[in-house]
């Protein structure tokens, strides 16, 4: 059963085109991973198709009575409501339903009549065919998968990421015909994560996901389709079928442009010996090699991020943890924690969401004090801190001038010197990209930009929080 078409679809900001001409559908049980670097529009996409944005040509449309929930990347609620009142006023099919269902057992006790017995009847019987009637109970057993317990806690009071989690559970409570998912692992600890992953692998769910993690991908989507240099390439398959797939169309690229190179060196020379007085055949054959020569010099589109700096030299000592001791209240972060860090290590930090694994990292980097405890960190260590949170630029200023405030150019480790422009060159920002003001660049972009602005200082101690958040899939 067809539910959306998507029809010759176009977007344009200014004079760039991010995209046009896009169709595609979804059928139910349809699980679609969108994938496009940054910058390519994906999430505009989604924007278009749940009416956020505007399109420029084109259409967009659903199957008669198609409910459609879209997760964006920043969660928007009113701060001042409590998370009970903010479940209470969603507009959902399912809860207008519980509370039309309410309003008919209050009418009913108030006046036991005809009419008022056969409105709740009929109201009780849509509460059957929804599966509603167990509505309170799923609100709190999904919100307590995403570790929301207070119902009582104002909104304005959560983080970031409990925000983007709190989101997501009101969308999956909306029972949507349709889900559209912009970067759902966001904020998820790998509980969440697994959990959402069955979830979503029901068969009855249709989706259309944008996400960085390629194991989410990999479980959860049977259809990729592939926004790359403005084309939409479909693939019925899982996410490694997708990468085979791939590598057989960039391969048979190689070919035919080799293929072209040798004929447009033949031809060319068959160009240089014919008089300048041309038959109408050979004029055809000469406009002819304008094609050969455009496939010829056509280079197939590169995303791949390059850096490769002189970091400080490291001494002996780098970082040494003695008996550190954190906690908030009741809850206890670290109690006596040692640990000396040692030269070339690579460790990773895993733990549920809310157990202080970010706080460990500020205390590390000093942005937050442990109750007790000794830090010692080397002489010669540097820190460089990638943190979840923006990074706090004046987003009207130009992506080049953010560089070029930190350091002109940058050391390599060959030695070379490389310029704030090289080497947002290195980081895929096209010259006319490095020109553009900061809040004009995509979510993965700004993420990209706040990476190099944290690499540009040369660091030797590497500490990072999240890193893959918002940067796409061909990027990492």
């Amino acid at each position: 059963m067809n539910l959306l078409a998507v029809e010759n679809l176009a977007k344009n900001f200014g004079e760039r085109i991010l995209f046009e001409g896009l169709s595609f559908g979804l059928s139910q049980g349809d699980k679609v991973g969108l994938i496009a670097s940054n910058g390519a529009g994906k999430s505009t996409l989604l924007k278009i198709i749940a009416g956020i944005d505007s399109l420029d040509d084109g259409e967009v449309v659903f199957r008669s009575e198609c409910r459609v929930s879209y997760l964006q990347q920043d969660a928007l609620f009113d701060d001042n409501m409590t998370i009970t009142e903010l479940i209470d006023s969603t507009h959902n099919k399912i809860s207008l339903l519980v509370r039309e269902y309410e309003n008919a057992v209050q009418a009913h006790s108030k006046n036991d009549s005809t009419q008022t017995q056969k409105d709740l009847e009929l109201v009780s019987a849509k509460m059957e065919l929804e599966n509603a009637w167990d509505y309170e109970r799923r609100s709190k057993q999904i919100l307590s998968k995403f570790n929301i317990s207070d119902f009582e806690q104002k909104v304005g009071k959560l983080s970031g990421g409990q925000k983007k989690r709190l989101a997501l559970a009101l969308l999956l409570l909306e029972n949507a015909d349709i889900l559209l998912l912009d970067e759902p692992t966001n904020h998820l600890d790998i509980g969440m994560i697994e959990w959402l992953e069955k979830y979503l692998q029901q068969q009855k769910i249709t989706l259309l996901m944008v996400t960085h993690d390629r194991y989410f991908l990999e479980r959860v989507c049977n259809n990729i389709i592939e926004l790359e240099g403005g084309n939409l390439y479909h693939h019925h398959g899982n996410y490694e079928y997708f990468l085979e797939k791939r590598a057989e169309r960039e391969s048979n690229f190689d070919v035919e442009v080799s293929k072209a190179q040798k004929l447009m060196k033949k031809e060319l020379e068959w160009i240089r010996r014919q008089p300048k007085a041309r038959t109408t055949k050979s004029k055809a054959r000469v406009d002819n090699f304008e094609e050969i020569k455009k496939k010829a010099t056509s280079k197939r589109l590169k995303q791949e991020l390059n850096i490769d700096v002189k970091m400080d030299r490291i001494g002996g000592k780098i970082l040494e943890l003695k008996n550190i001791k954190k906690s908030y209240g009741d809850l206890t972060i670290l109690d006596g924690f040692d640990y000396i860090f040692k030269k070339g290590e690579r460790i990773g930090i895993l733990g549920k969401n809310g157990v202080g694994k970010s706080t460990f990292l500020n205390i590390i980097t000093g942005k937050e004090d442990a109750d007790s405890g000794k830090i010692n960190i080397g002489e010669t260590i540097n820190f460089g801190y990638f943190t979840q949170a923006s990074f706090g630029v004046d987003e009207s200023r130009r992506v080049i001038t953010v560089l070029k405030d930190i350091a002109e150019f940058i050391v390599m480790s060959d030695k070379k010197k490389v310029s704030a422009s090289q080497l947002l060159e290195h980081f895929m920002f096209t010259p006319e990209m490095q020109f553009t003001e900061v809040k004009r660049l995509s979510g993965g972009e700004k993420r990209r930009l706040h990476l190099l602005t944290v690499l540009i200082k040369n660091p030797n101690f590497l500490i990072l929080d999240e890193p893959t958040n918002d940067l796409d899939l061909l990027t990492l």
